[in-house]
């Protein structure tokens, strides 16, 4: 039997916010971005046009959280493959071959698919309330005529949750790939209804995954406690380093490619104000970034001469409480950190990989330069996935070198 596919039993919660929380990102091929990238970033291999693959997106967004089938996308896929063969030769002659169109619409609804409720399902597992009763994951192959042969030997491997094998073997394994982790309680496993079973492979080996595949999921989307435990980020963490730089392929291929040279701003109403504090905090955020609904305000940046376009969300409460820090409050900031995400002068996309959890990140890093009396500041605004839910901000650095080194990342503006 067939596995079914579309979330129908209405809308699959944990799926849909996993879904949300990821930009878009265009790709010139389907290896561009690394694989546990994925948690993070909407693509569609080839498709270079920003409303194109908004268009994509809002047809999987439907199908995750108003259950949509294969056909309901297919014929979503049909109007938007249109638009895209009118722009793009490459694109119009792949949809000339006798059945591309079927076989590329169903990659792009079942990887999302797959990859939403496999995520959805580590959420699940991993909330605070649950913490300790999943204790074991099982590695369940459909056994169908489609299956890998190698992904049929792993069938019924039982293995602790944070057991290494998991790192590189949670599924799905590859494109079309439908084997699941079944994740089984301890007292299922005290009362013999499972048994633990040894990895069935090194922990490290590959060698039957799809390429960009070797990846958990949920380690990826949520981090793992054990993470900071393995004995290659032990060093890197002694020395203070928490995040460090995922290399990509491709168009994101991300190099130190610092440009200091930014316009400096001197404007004095983006100067310091003294008088912002946490009491008046909303009001100001209200006047200066746009109005919060629900606990959200929302920030648009729109270059007129090139069209760019970037839209960032922020959470009021986690700002407030960012700025009022463990030292000195900076809420006197606000204009220029207003200013940076309103008017950048350079917007770049950098790839990342805390070493605490193994959390992957995709951060929208905006830059702009003020000056003001004999103080340089450089603002640095960064936000996770571009929803603001890790909104961090460096407002001054002591020396240029300082700056630069931080200034890594893919140029995706620059102030014409």
């Amino acid at each position: 039997m067939a596995k079914k596919l579309n979330f129908d039993q209405g809308e699959y919660k944990e799926a849909v916010k996993f879904f949300r929380q990821k930009i878009n990102l265009p790709t010139k091929k389907w290896n561009d971005l690394e694989g546990a990238m994925h948690t993070r970033a909407f693509t569609v291999a080839g498709c270079m046009r920003d409303d194109i693959l908004s268009d994509f997106r809002n047809a999987v967004d439907a199908a995750i959280s108003k259950g949509e089938s294969l056909q309901d996308f297919r014929e979503r896929f049909d109007d938007i493959a249109e638009k895209w063969r009118a722009s793009d030769k490459n694109f119009n002659e792949k949809m000339k071959k006798h059945g591309y169109a079927g076989w590329r619409s169903k990659v792009i609804y079942q990887t999302n698919m797959l990859t939403a409720a496999a995520a959805a399902q580590e959420r699940q597992v991993r909330d605070p309330d649950l913490k300790g009763v999943f204790t074991h994951a099982k590695y369940v192959c459909m056994m169908l005529p489609t299956s890998r042969d190698q992904h049929r030997l792993w069938n019924g491997t039982v293995l602790p949750v944070d057991h290494p094998w998991w790192d590189k073997h949670s599924p799905p394994n590859g494109f079309g790939c439908l084997c699941e982790k079944e994740f089984i309680s301890g007292y299922e496993m005290q009362v013999g209804a499972e048994r633990e079973t040894k990895a069935p492979t090194p922990a490290t080996d590959t060698t039957n995954i799809g390429e960009n595949w070797d990846y958990s999921i949920g380690e990826a989307d949520q981090g793992v406690s054990w993470a900071s435990e393995r004995a290659e980020v032990q060093d890197k963490l002694k020395k203070r380093i928490y995040w460090e730089d995922v290399p990509q392929k491709g168009i994101w291929n991300t190099s130190n490619n610092s440009s200091l040279n930014l316009p400096v701003e001197t404007d004095e109403k983006f100067a310091p104000d003294e008088t912002i504090n946490q009491s008046n905090f909303v009001d100001n955020l209200n006047k200066l970034f746009g109005k919060v609904e629900n606990g959200i305000s929302t920030v648009s940046f729109k270059d007129s001469l090139t069209n760019f376009e970037y839209v960032t969300r922020i959470d009021a409460d986690f700002l407030a409480d960012h700025l009022k820090g463990k030292g000195k409050a900076r809420f006197a900031n606000l204009p220029m950190y207003a200013e940076t995400l309103k008017n950048p002068s350079e917007i770049r996309i950098k790839f990342m990989k805390s070493l605490k959890t193994g959390k992957s990140a995709i951060r929208a890093v905006f830059w702009k330069r003020f000056k003001y009396g004999k103080k340089n500041y450089f603002v640095e605004i960064v936000n996770d996935s571009g929803i603001g839910e890790d909104f961090r901000l460096y407002t001054s650095y002591a020396n240029d070198d300082k700056a630069g080194k931080a200034m890594t990342g893919t140029v995706i503006y620059q102030k014409p």
